[in-house]
């Protein structure tokens, strides 16, 4: 069994740093960051190989996409598609790669600005029914093949009334969990960019691997 992730910030391991490296300088921290995050401790915990095809910064709509291209370029036997929605107030280009607004909002990179104005006066307002599209067309994908899918909101998003199949904590995205949990127990789970730390993912894999077993949603 191979899980296969796709999502944000929350996903990629933002904000998880090996101490060993000075700062995140991408591939020296990668496999600490790919380790420590939600996804890499939960495939520990179900003694399982994983992918992680998330983006910092990534919007819904990019995330159909990169799972649309992992489908269509891969066998999908022995999945389990695990997505973290992010934020329905985000969007994304292609230009060779993904060009995600917050990059754009912080100044960090100049395509799509042009776009990106027009989108925020023009089409903002369409966040919604894109993340719907997004879920509709990942879940639709899954039950047709047959491919087990695990859900959660990493970030608060659109809650439509879609009994989406696997989805944990319908309605309370991990951020706030970890926000509500961290001040009932008086610990730290959530970093200083308000990205969770390893106690954070650690905890929210508890609940997570938890939740699995008590559905029995996957075999083990």
């Amino acid at each position: 069994m191979k899980l296969i992730g796709f999502g944000c910030s929350f996903t990629y391991g933002s904000e998880l740093l090996d101490p060993n490296v000075a700062w995140d300088r991408h591939h020296e921290n990668t496999q600490y960051r790919e380790k420590h995050v939600w996804l890499g401790q939960l495939a520990e915990r179900l003694n399982c190989n994983y992918l992680n095809l998330s983006e910092p910064a990534c919007s819904n709509y990019a995330i159909s996409h990169i799972f649309y291209n992992w489908l269509v370029t891969n066998d999908s036997r022995d999945c389990v598609v695990c997505v973290a929605w992010t934020s329905a107030d985000r969007m994304s280009w292609w230009n060779d790669e993904w060009v995600h607004d917050g990059f754009i909002r912080n100044e960090q990179e100049a395509r799509f600005k042009n776009t990106f104005k027009e989108w925020l006066t023009l089409s903002h307002s369409h966040c919604n029914i894109v993340t719907s599209q997004a879920k509709l067309f990942v879940n639709s994908v899954c039950k047709a093949r047959q491919i087990p899918i695990i859900q959660f909101d990493a970030l608060d998003n659109e809650n439509n009334k879609n009994n989406y199949l696997n989805y944990h904590q319908r309605g309370l995205s991990m951020k706030q969990c970890l926000e509500d949990e961290q001040k009932r127990l008086q610990k730290t789970f959530l970093a200083n960019g308000n990205h969770p730390n390893e106690a954070g993912h650690a905890y929210y894999v508890k609940l997570l691997a938890g939740w699995i077993r008590g559905r029995e949603i996957l075999d083990v």
